[in-house]
């Protein structure tokens, strides 16, 4: 759909273009929902509360303006409601069975969330059977077209063994054959039932309630108070149209609360910005409440009820800057640097990160930029394989074992770049920072050729660092990757910077946190080499931000602050290092150097034979730990 459009359409540039099919389904979903609001009985101003409601909310503008099944899935879903309230007293007939079943095939071949709305519709078509008489004839014949529709609709998915056959650049699981095409139709590689494969166990009573209130959060946050207010009055006041009350609740709360309930994903950043999406569907349910309670209204204050529609507007005017996309380049010109990072004939292996994967899939393949550079992902998964058509079904040691065969050829002919934070993924080989990637070195002592920082673009909105996830995690990338670039030119202060710089930006970034733990400790530690006590105390202050369970780094701190003459701060680190590790010999240790120099010497006895004991082979802490004893018998 996306190619036809573009071709009917051609100006911009692709991505502008599958952009408008996302802006057109979008809209006809939202008109489609009002002319299935006008089928069940709804008055306008309810039914214009409903679009607005529903289109103006932030959520809904962001996935009308970008590339995602999304906005067709809501088109799919509309058609779905206007279906049911239609034929809603001979739902079981040939010809809304067939249009339901060719609905659930298509939206299934769009996303498999359509699932969710099954038993809503399935509670619709019983209730109208029953109403009707319900000849076992009639249900069994309504069933057969739904069958029938349905698997004309899932033929979509024929599409994926064909297209995989000839090779295309991006051939997700490689599915040739049934059981690989099984494995990507039953998405083994999300884990199915979940969101993702971090999702949590399932079901408990914890889990139910706090997944219920994640919902409730998110409805709060889009539709605001007023428009909750309004559902809520719709469903006291359901009239019964041409759907239940039941059938309607079961909609919003399959499609919800039961989803989050399904999968139980956890409450980070990242997981809860990449679930925002999946409230539209359950959204679509909430603005038919919202029309009913909309004409509640209507009911007792008539024409005053119009002023309603003022509240939507209002709020879409207020937070126009969480979903103004139109000059927002921070994942285009992210792609783009990272091929003008790469030399004429060059080798680019991605560990991890869809920005880098689909960044550089569309700038290649759609854009036909860098035609000549080769593109691969370290899973064996988006991008052809360099690692063989067995590799996704070795076990994981013997996937790495793979991983070094044929990355460790390529290094050698001295052209292999990686997008990754692991300098030490390639043994043998020295992954310098080269720019937002690393190019894999035998010559440890090897200068850099260019620095790619002077031809990079850098665009992207500051209104939306605040409000989108997304923005934030890639962005913040770039000043990590020039604080590796200043460790390998020896500059720590200005290392360190930059990562003050990267925290700032994404206090809440998944990937970020145990990072900037990681490398700001390791700068305390050079730091501390150099006796360069004051920055030693700065990079470990940050680390312990990001970490701050951290045991080494607080007892590391507390040396900085003893060099320093700060023995209160010195103490107090050593102690609370003690408490989150009890078994750390290093801070008990510290801790009996510390009260040695200031001639506590019961107090270095107990540090000292606490180290020993954690460490028998730390013979030093043990002789000091007598001679101390010796010191305090004869104070």
């Amino acid at each position: 759909m996306g190619r036809l459009l573009a071709i009917l359409a051609p100006w911009g540039n692709w991505a502008l273009r599958t952009n408008l099919l996302s802006a057109l389904a979008s809209a006809g979903a939202l008109a489609v929902l009002g002319s299935a609001l006008r089928r069940a009985g709804a008055g306008l101003a309810g039914r214009l509360a409903a679009v607005l409601w529903l289109g103006l909310a932030p959520l809904w503008r962001y996935e009308s303006a970008v590339t995602e099944v999304f906005a067709l899935q809501g088109l799919v879903l509309a058609c779905v409601l206007w279906v049911l309230f239609s034929f809603s007293d001979r739902l079981f007939a040939p010809r809304p069975m067939a249009a339901l079943g060719l609905l659930a095939g298509l939206g299934m071949a769009n996303h498999h969330t359509l699932l969710l709305a099954g038993p809503a519709c399935a509670w619709e078509v019983l209730r109208s059977w029953r109403v009707k008489g319900g000849r076992r004839l009639d249900f069994a014949q309504g069933i057969g077209y739904f069958l029938v529709f349905c698997a004309m609709g899932l033929s979509a998915y024929l599409f994926l063994p064909l297209r995989s056959r000839v090779g295309p650049p991006l051939d997700w699981g490689h599915p040739v054959d049934l059981p690989r095409f099984l494995w990507v139709f039953l998405r083994k590689d999300y884990g199915s039932l979940s969101l993702t494969v971090e999702g949590q166990s399932a079901f408990s009573l914890a889990a139910i309630w706090a997944q219920s209130v994640r919902y409730l959060r998110a409805c709060w946050d889009g539709l605001g108070p007023s428009g909750l207010s309004l559902a809520a009055l719709g469903l006291a006041a359901w009239p019964g149209r041409s759907s239940s009350r039941f059938g309607l609740l079961g909609w919003v709360f399959f499609t919800g609360p039961f989803f989050l309930m399904l999968g139980n994903p956890p409450f980070d950043s990242q997981t809860s910005a990449a679930l925002e999406r999946f409230y539209l569907a359950s959204w679509l349910g909430l603005a038919v409440l919202i029309c009913a309670g909309v004409d509640a209204v209507e009911e007792r204050l008539k024409h005053s009820s119009w002023a309603l529609l003022l509240v939507p507007v209002a709020g879409a005017w207020i937070s126009h800057g969480q979903w103004w996309l139109r000059r927002d380049f921070a994942a285009y010109d992210y792609g783009r640097s990272v091929l003008k990072s790469l030399p004429p004939g060059a080798t680019l292996f991605m560990d991890g990160g869809d920005d880098t994967f689909y960044t550089t899939a569309f700038l290649a393949f759609a854009e036909r930029r860098r035609t000549d550079a080769a593109l691969f992902d370290r899973g064996g998964l988006v991008f052809k394989s360099a690692y063989g058509p067995d590799f996704r079904r070795l076990a994981r040691p013997a996937k790495q074992t793979r991983r070094q065969e044929v990355e460790t050829v390529m290094a050698a002919r001295g052209n292999l770049f990686y997008s990754t934070l692991n300098g030490a993924l390639l043994p043998g080989f020295v992954l310098r920072p080269w720019g937002l990637l690393r190019r894999a070195d035998a010559n440890a002592t090897q200068a850099a050729e260019i620095d790619p920082w002077d031809f990079y673009p850098f665009r992207w909105q500051e209104s939306l660092l605040e409000s989108q996830y997304r923005d934030r995690a890639l962005v913040c990338f770039y000043p990590v990757m020039r604080s590796a670039a200043r460790v390998a030119q020896h500059r720590l202060q200005d290392a360190l910077r930059e990562l003050e710089t990267a925290w700032a930006m994404g206090r809440d970034v998944l990937w970020l946190r145990p990072h900037v733990a990681h490398d700001a400790q390791w700068l305390g530690y050079e730091a501390s080499l150099r006796q360069d006590w004051l920055l030693a105390r700065e990079a470990l202050l940050l680390s312990l931000q990001a970490d701050p369970r951290s045991s080494e780094a607080r007892s590391s701190l507390g040396v900085a602050y003893e060099r320093a003459g700060r023995a209160p701060e010195a103490r107090q680190c050593y102690e609370e290092a003690i408490r989150l590790d009890p078994g750390s010999d290093k801070a008990y240790y510290n801790l009996g150097v510390l009260h040695w120099s200031g001639s506590r010497w019961a107090e270095a006895a107990e540090a000292f034979t606490a180290a020993a004991r954690i460490d028998p082979r730390n013979a030093a802490a043990a002789r000091y730990a007598v001679q101390a004893r010796r010191r305090a018998g004869g104070q």
